[in-house]
């Protein structure tokens, strides 16, 4: 296995992570309705796709790909805001 596929798996367990300790906080914070397996499952498996790309993004060891994962999609648009592609689309909408 190299390294990409270990950042991309890093970031995918990290994405899973935070849809997993969503649903508890959620849970514990006395939510009485009832509970949807498949929106459940559906959320933690996007949240962990996300995670997986987030993870490859960070390429640097997979600790720094888990930590990605688990922030996801914050990862991601502060990575897009960070880039020159975001001063370029900014100037081109003036």
């Amino acid at each position: 296995m190299n390294k990409f596929e270990i950042y991309i798996i890093a970031g995918f367990v990290g994405g899973v992570a935070r849809g997993l300790s969503s649903f508890l906080k959620n849970r514990r914070g006395g939510s009485t309705v009832k509970f949807n397996y498949q929106y459940f499952f559906t959320t933690v498996f996007f949240s962990g796709i996300l995670g997986g790309i987030a993870g490859a993004l960070a390429e640097s060891n997979w600790k720094t790909s888990f930590l990605a994962g688990y922030a996801g999609i914050d990862f991601l648009e502060n990575m897009y805001k960070s880039s020159p592609l975001a001063s370029l689309v900014k100037t081109a909408g003036k």
